[in-house]
């Protein structure tokens, strides 16, 4: 057998012209390494360093992934804990009343018909405007402060009038909101 190593190998059939041909040029590539001067890698660290590699960048994405699950579940929970809160405590809103309450919803003015309690109530800030799978409901302030933390799309809370400034020329001339015409 005249012929090197690889050309046996072929006539073999242990390997073929695209194995022998990424062989010669590996040979090829670390030969012209070695002229130049740059340190030639055994090729097992450098695979054992690209394996080592590979298992860090899937551990980074298996940690993304995993942390992104427990976003979504802790969120999820907080909106269940939400609108379990609001069923437990959320009182309906009667259908006729003697006093309208308008508000802002999605920049849209809606009507509530409250009676005279639950309309002071709500102009004062110690209720709150529930949103319920079946239109709205009321909703005392500091449960609806609790489910504002966790999702503030499911109330409506009205902000009392901050205080007045002292040097306000027309401090004495107040202008109720629930004044009706």
């Amino acid at each position: 057998m005249a012929g090197s190593l690889q050309d046996q190998l072929l006539n073999i059939g242990l390997a073929n012209k695209s194995q022998a041909k990424k062989a010669k040029e590996n040979k090829r590539k670390q030969a012209k390494k070695k002229k130049s001067g740059q340190a030639v890698e055994d090729s097992g660290v450098q695979i054992q360093a690209d394996l080592e590699r590979q298992r860090q960048e899937k551990q980074a994405r298996d940690r993304e992934l995993n942390q992104k699950r427990e976003e979504e579940r802790a969120r999820r929970a907080a909106l269940a804990e939400a609108k379990q809160l609001l069923e437990q405590h959320a009182t309906a809103v009667p259908e006729e009343g003697p006093m309208d309450y308008n508000f802002v919803h999605n920049r849209i003015i809606k009507t509530l018909h409250l009676d005279r309690t639950q309309h002071t109530q709500l102009s004062r800030g110690t209720l709150a405007i529930a949103l319920l799978e079946k239109g709205y409901g009321l909703i005392a302030d500091d449960i609806a402060a609790r489910i504002e933390e966790k999702d503030p799309s499911l109330v409506i809370r009205i902000q009392p009038e901050p205080e007045a400034d002292p040097d306000d020329p027309y401090a004495d001339y107040k202008i109720p909101d629930d004044l009706m015409w």
